[in-house]
């Protein structure tokens, strides 16, 4: 080029300056570069007019070193050429699809596949033209960036994990240095001399990664073995390999063989090298840059108030040693950290967990984020209203009383529709009795009512109506000790709508409540997950994991506390890396990465362990205080969306319905199997059998149907009649069964004891616990003599059980089971 431009200067001066003079030389020129154009081949050669093309490019790269690259279709005895030629009417090619409209779903491969060849044969052609001392064309050099930035660009995404370790310029001289093949279908890549492979045993290192197509690898070099199937993205080779401390999950092999037509980057010790030329004078930047981090500065910096007893002088060794000891430290550690380089909404990359590694932003905004969990706490809920126990103390005036007919009351205790008991018979004790009767109701909402009724026991006819009366349990809302007032309708013929009902006397009656923990076998705990959620914003000199390899366990345990003042727990989890966006500013993100082993050596060199492990603690503390902020905003927002939930439903704010789940008797009976049953037999009513002369001397015994164990027998009552009350209470083992057997026995001493009753009560009534009164049957299929029915009451309670074994034991046998079903 100098040459020809000199040219015309020279026709001048010799005198060659008249217009046929200039155009003689415009024509010389003309085929002093014809050649030049054509990728440096003679007019006379071949490759001037090979296939009637009007350009001929050499494939790729080729150099003057044996095997140190391979062009796409040279020196394959035997291999397919179709498409390995590029031909075009320009002196070189644009930059491919430029202006094209993306069409449904893009192929980075397929855009790879485009742009590689492109890239290379522009850059051979500028190479030509440098070494024939030829200065490049402005519009080749720009058309050569282009394509190296769309290179860059599309090979990142093939294997994001290795591409994320070089930033532009790192990438630029690894893709100048970088081999690339392209191989034909049925071609060996690696292996024995007998496999004929194109590419022999290096001295060095090396790896290859596959662009585009399929191979197949053996383990044995000869192509034996069993077989293993790569794609785009995939490392191999005959050693593992690693870019400095990390793996990149390589696969080896003995033998490669290409499936289909491939492009392979060879990964050359020679080719990093050229890469990360800057990091031979930049370690002592990025030792700056690890000093200046504040995390650090208890380790890195010596701290000011340290030794300030001792005088100047022994101080000042002692500093100078130790900051020898940490300019070391830091030497020791800016030679082995990994730059991490990647854009805003991108994740780090790593082969090993993120808690192995120290993470320092250098550039840009690095995001910590994660998917949060939060889980009521059954254990942090107000205990709730299980049993309601009416204590009833005496009853005043009851009417129906005569002087030759005084009552015999008794009072039926009722508790919604179908909750019931009943106090024993007082024979002729008149309208003033003292009943001292305890009795326990099972309680599920105050919606319901107590009703009290007392009646008149008539041996010989149908019982009378004494008095009635009714309390809303919304008025007992913590207990009641008083008077209900008793009522029952007018007797006779005239009667007025404003007074059908006369004053019956008065019950004294004491309520209470038993509460019980909420059981996850009865309420599901409430849960939400927000995902991807930013939990930390980490600006320039800012640094993350260091908490993680200090603390142990010990720092996610700090972080998920932050919910220990709430009703919820806090569950951390896929905690990721994501570059951030910083307003107004670049998008990329670079970071400096060391993994733990280095970190921690990195600390026991500095002689500085437990000043940062303080350091790490009031550093957790510090960011369970972020999260802690993060969740209330959380709750309140779900609080939020839970309350508009209830206003669509019609349901009132103040008084939130809880929902509890019926429990599944097959899985209560795998998850309390080996749990023990707390029985209270508390009276029997209406008991037959015995007489005037020899009254019934009543016990009962209880046991789970089938069971082995000993049973539960309550005590003897002499002369106790039809209306025992024992208030007997014991423990039972259960193992599974499906059904409480219950008998109630007359005690005879000089006899078999006779079977006064038998009652059945089945799983699905106790699974839940139990109180109430247990229908009697008469043994023998034999009628009763009386016309009023046997009943025992008798309550069950159940241990609670631990929420994480609930949950695992009950909750999912309860989910297979209904899978199954």
């Amino acid at each position: 080029l100098k040459f020809a431009a000199r040219a015309p200067v020279a026709g001048e001066a010799a005198g060659c300056g008249s217009a046929p003079a200039r155009r003689r030389a415009r024509k010389a020129l003309g085929a002093l570069l014809a050649p030049s154009a054509s990728g440096g081949a003679a007019s006379g050669e071949p490759g001037a007019a090979m296939n009637g093309r009007t350009v001929s490019l050499p494939d790729l790269v080729t150099e003057k070193k044996r095997n140190t690259a391979l062009s796409l279709s040279e020196g394959f005895a035997g291999a397919k050429h179709e498409g390995a030629l590029f031909a075009t009417s320009q002196s070189w090619c644009p930059r491919p699809g430029a202006g094209a409209p993306i069409v449904g779903e893009r192929d980075p491969g397929a855009e790879l596949q485009k742009v590689l060849p492109s890239y290379y044969r522009t850059r051979q052609l500028a190479m030509a033209t440098e070494k024939g001392q030829h200065r490049i064309p402005r519009k080749l050099a720009n058309d050569l960036r282009a394509l190296e930035k769309a290179l860059a660009r599309e090979i990142r995404a093939v294997h994001p994990l290795f591409f994320q370790r070089f930033d532009e310029a790192q990438l630029d001289r690894l893709l100048r240095s970088m081999p690339f093949l392209r191989l034909s279908a049925g071609r060996w890549l690696f292996g024995s001399e007998t496999l004929g492979a194109q590419w022999p045993p290096a001295a060095g290192d090396r790896a290859f990664l596959l662009l585009q197509g399929r191979i197949t690898l053996y383990p044995d070099p000869a192509g034996a073995g069993e077989r293993t199937e790569i794609y785009r993205g995939d490392v191999f080779g005959e050693k593992r390999f690693n870019l400095g401390d990390e793996s990149m999950r390589n696969y080896i092999a003995g033998s490669a063989h290409c499936e289909d037509p491939c492009i392979v980057a060879v990964l050359q010790t020679a080719s990093l090298e050229a890469a990360y030329a800057d990091r031979a004078f930049g370690n002592s930047r990025i030792a700056q840059t690890w000093r200046k981090v504040p995390s650090l500065a208890r380790i890195c910096r010596p701290d000011e108030d340290l030794n300030a007893s001792v005088d100047s002088t022994a101080k000042d060794k002692e500093e100078d040693h130790e900051n020898g000891a940490v300019a070391h430290a830091l030497r020791d550690i800016s030679k082995v950290a990994t730059a991490c380089h990647f854009n805003a909404g991108q994740e780090l990359l790593a082969n090993e967990p993120w808690e192995d590694n120290v993470f320092v932003v250098s550039k840009g905004v690095l995001e910590v984020r994660g998917d949060i969990t939060m889980t009521e706490k059954l254990d942090a809920l107000p205990p709730k209203k299980v049993r309601m126990r009416i204590k009833i103390v005496k009853a005043t005036n009851l009417a129906g009383d005569s002087i030759f007919d005084k009552l015999d009351p008794y009072v039926i205790v009722k508790l919604g529709d179908f909750k019931k008991f009943q106090t024993p018979v007082l024979w002729n004790v008149g309208a003033n009795p003292k009943i001292d009767f305890t009795g326990v109701l099972t309680f599920e909402s105050e919606a319901e009512e107590l009703t009290i009724t007392v009646m008149d026991r008539d041996q010989y006819s149908a019982d009378d109506l004494c008095g009635t009366g009714t309390m809303p349990c919304k008025s007992l809302p913590d207990g009641f000790s008083g008077a209900i007032q008793l009522t029952r309708p007018k007797k006779g013929i005239f009667k007025q709508e404003d007074s059908l009902d006369e004053p019956a006397g008065k019950v004294f009656i004491k309520v209470s409540y038993d509460y019980e923990k909420v059981s996850a076998l009865t309420r599901t705990p409430k849960n939400k997950s927000w995902k991807d959620q930013e939990l930390f914003a980490l600006v320039e000199q800012d640094s993350w994991g260091h908490e993680q390899i200090m603390l142990r366990d010990l720092f996610m345990r700090t972080l998920e506390q932050a919910a220990a003042t709430t009703t919820y727990m806090l569950q951390l989890s896929n905690l990721r890396l994501v570059g951030g966006a910083r307003r107004g500013g670049t998008s990329g993100v670079s970071v400096w990465k060391c993994g733990k082993s280095r970190f921690v050596d990195f600390v026991k060199h500095t002689g500085r362990e437990k000043p940062f492990m303080q350091a790490c603690r009031v550093s957790a503390l510090e960011k369970q205080g972020q999260v802690r902020d993060i969740i209330k905003r959380l709750i309140r927002k779900w609080e939020i969306e839970m309350a508009t939930t209830a206003l669509k439903r019609g349901m009132m704010l103040d008084a939130p319905k809880v929902e509890e789940e019926v429990v599944d008797p097959n899985a209560f009976r795998i998850a309390y199997r080996g749990y023990k049953a707390h029985i209270s037999v508390r009276n029997a009513l209406n008991l037959t059998g015995g007489g005037f002369f020899d009254k019934l001397d009543p016990y009962a015994i209880l046991r789970f149907r089938g069971s082995k164990q000993r049973p539960m027998r309550t005590s003897v009552l002499q002369d106790a009649g039809s209306d025992p009350v024992w208030d007997d209470e014991a423990d039972l083992l259960y193992n599974g069964e499906t059904a409480l057997e219950i008998a109630v026995w007359d005690y005879d001493k000089y006899s078999a004891d006779d079977l006064i009753g038998t009652g059945v009560l089945q799983v699905e009534n106790f699974c839940n616990g139990f109180e109430g009164m247990v229908p009697l049957a008469v043994p023998g299929g034999k009628k009763s003599k009386s016309m009023k029915q046997m009943t025992i009451t008798i309550g069950i309670q159940w241990p609670r059980l631990e929420q994480t074994v609930a949950n695992h034991s009950f909750t999912d046998v309860s989910r297979a089971m209904r899978s199954t079903a």
